[in-house]
């Protein structure tokens, strides 16, 4: 998978700055101007961006990726077409797009004349040559060039900008951790004349790593056009072990443009569910790996084993029974991505059985998933079926966002919590560590469970006290009704109302509680 965008191009506005005379003495002079009188000054410095592109530039990535800036102390080269006289001239505030001259060039006479400016990094050496194939240590490389024919006199010049490489941006997805990737093939030694490239050959390219806000990590090179194909791939801690892949079809790099290239990565022995060509749930009973992606409305049950469940572009929707079904072995559910939702009209998100462990976790809080019961249960924890509440088990969250919530109460008026017990039922450990959580338990005017720990019923009965770890988290909580608490008991109208917000014995450091109108909340 591959998208093109053109990137928008540097704009640097120059202002022509002339020692003062009049047009008859211009005139007495002829074409012929004095040399090193009349330079060419850099005025401004800007860099122009439409909402729907994603620019580029040298110098400075933004922090998502889709911008960039110059960065004070740039340099850049200026020349007139047919002058062996090189100018230097260094941006002094980036934000302003303040301009200095490091060295000047100057008018020779007052006919129209070409100007070509172009910036380089790295430097080509003496025989114009540059060599950047180990971005993966030095950084990206940039290469920009403009040409701008302009009359003497006229104030002030527009130089635009445009890329002379492309870049090439790789995307991994998959149950491997991938540490390192090299493009083979790409172009990235140049022989460059004033800004142009005028011959390029392929290398073996070391990709330079990248985080950024929105598309998380990524592998980025920039190159000479080309066309590329085949990509050695290495596991995170391994760089000599390489798998080598080719794509069906070559990607061009053309000048200007990014190219985003997707690459499917999984450890030895996955195995990959595809949830569209389900037509019955799916059961998982050992130690597998397991790569679950697509959309389907048949759920998976993890019956025994201690299986590593991937959930990766996973949209699982059933009509009733849990979504995600543990009712033997302590799986794994690792996150990838933002596209993740499990859900059940009548049942549990995901439900983990007593005297049970789930694991849920990413790589970071950019990996999310959305985990809703309905009417029987939970997000993530118990369920109702038939006149049976189940309890649940132990329910450990890490480096994730997750989003869990109970829609609705059941015909019996009980109540269900974003992240723990069903109705009246118990609810084994919650361990929640350096993630968002946005939780949200249901309830009525009479019943309402937590957001994370107890259900609610019109028995009185129920869990009173709860192991609760939250650590280095910002958790969003939304009770189920004013007679229970946001993180601890679930509560009713009559016979046993919660009486705190957070219960005591819930060890919490490092995080931030907020209730559903954005205050902050303390135990």
């Amino acid at each position: 998978m591959k998208k093109n965008r053109l990137f928008t191009t540097i704009c640097l506005m120059a202002a022509i700055l002339f020692t003062a005379c009049t047009q008859d003495e211009l005139a007495e002079q002829g074409n012929t101007l004095p040399d090193g009188e009349y330079p060419l000054q850099i005025g401004r410095v800007s860099i122009t961006a439409e909402a729907s592109e994603e620019p580029w530039t040298r110098v400075s990535e933004s922090t998502d990726g889709k911008s960039s800036v110059w960065e004070t102390n740039d340099e850049f080269y200026v020349k007139f077409e047919g002058s062996d006289e090189v100018g230097i001239y260094k941006i002094t505030d980036a934000a302003m797009g303040a301009v200095k001259p490091v060295k000047s060039i100057y008018w020779k006479n007052t006919q129209p004349a070409k100007i070509i400016a172009w910036y380089a990094n790295p430097q080509p050496n003496e025989a114009n040559w540059m060599y950047f194939d180990d971005q993966d240590r030095d950084g990206l490389a940039y290469l920009l060039r403009a040409e701008q024919t302009a009359a003497y006199g006229d104030t002030p010049v527009s130089l635009q900008f445009t890329h002379q490489f492309a870049k090439l941006r790789v995307v991994t997805k998959g149950t491997a951790e991938v540490g390192q990737i090299i493009a083979k093939d790409a172009h990235t030694w140049c022989l460059v004349q004033d800004g142009e490239i005028t011959r390029s050959l392929g290398s073996y390219s070391y990709m330079y790593k990248k985080e950024y806000e929105g598309i998380g990590t990524c592998w980025e090179i920039n190159a000479a056009p080309c066309d590329i194909e085949i990509f050695d791939v290495s596991p995170e801690g391994e760089p000599l072990f390489q798998s080598t892949c080719r794509l069906d079809s070559p990607t061009t790099l053309a000048a200007g443009t990014l190219n985003v290239v997707t690459i499917t990565a999984h450890r030895q022995g996955t195995q990959t569910i595809d949830l569209s060509t389900l037509t019955d749930t799916r059961v998982i009973n050992d130690n597998g790996i397991y790569y679950v992606t697509g959309t389907g409305q048949y759920g998976i049950q993890v019956t025994n084993g201690n299986p590593e469940i991937y959930l990766e572009d996973a949209q699982i929707s059933v009509s009733g029974g849990n979504a995600i079904d543990i009712t033997g072995g302590n799986p794994t559910i690792h996150v990838r991505g933002e596209g993740n939702t499990v859900s059940s009209s009548n049942g549990a998100g995901i439900y983990v059985a007593e005297s049970r462990i789930v694991t849920i976790q990413g790589n970071s809080t950019e990996d999310a998933l959305t985990c809703e019961g309905d009417e029987s249960g939970a997000g993530i924890g118990g369920y109702y079926s038939g006149r049976t509440v189940y309890s649940c088990g132990n329910i450990n969250i890490s480096n994730v966002t997750i989003t869990a919530r109970c829609n609705s109460v059941n015909s019996m008026g009980d109540g269900f919590a974003g992240i723990g017990a069903a109705g009246n039922a118990s609810v084994g450990s919650i361990n929640i560590s350096n993630s968002i959580i946005n939780a949200i338990g249901s309830g009525s005017y009479l019943y309402g469970a937590a957001a994370i720990g107890g259900g609610s019923t019109g028995d009185s009965s129920g869990q009173t006290e709860f192991d609760i770890t939250i650590s280095n988290s910002e958790i969003h909580a939304t009770k189920g009704s004013s007679h229970a608490s946001y993180i601890g008991a679930g509560g009713d109208i009559t016979s046993r109302p919660a009486n705190y917000d957070i219960i005591s014995t819930a060890r919490i450091t490092s995080s931030s509680i907020y209730n559903e109108s954005g205050t902050e909340i303390t135990q």
